[in-house]
């Protein structure tokens, strides 16, 4: 069972995903696979206004996994989530084993 920060963390960040695939649809209608779009950033911190500029078809790579986020450098949590790839602008995380159900759960694409 997840503690309540990481589980909070993990909610945070689902809610955020949410926005972005809501974004997504959007920016699908408009712009060309390459074109570089803006999405907010998935960290934890719920106040986070960040934005993270990347490619539909990089988008579309982080989202075939639920345990994936996308963050600003500098918003990654170590004891919530790796690493687990570094782009320009931002930093693919994976979530960890603890909070690996909340997020999978919360997930529209599982």
């Amino acid at each position: 069972m997840a503690s309540s920060r990481i589980e909070r963390i993990a909610r945070n960040e689902s809610a955020f995903r949410d926005l972005n695939e809501d974004l997504e649809a959007s920016v699908q209608r408009r712009r060309s696979e390459s074109d570089l779009a803006g999405f907010v950033c998935e960290c934890g911190d719920e106040n986070c206004e960040m934005t993270v500029r990347m490619d539909l078809a990089s988008f579309e790579h982080i989202r075939r996994d639920p345990r994936l986020f996308f963050v600003v450098p500098g918003h990654e949590i170590p004891d919530a989530e790796a690493v687990v790839e570094r782009s320009e602008g931002y930093l693919v995380v994976r979530k960890c084993e603890e909070a690996a159900d909340i997020v999978e759960d919360a997930d529209r694409r599982s």
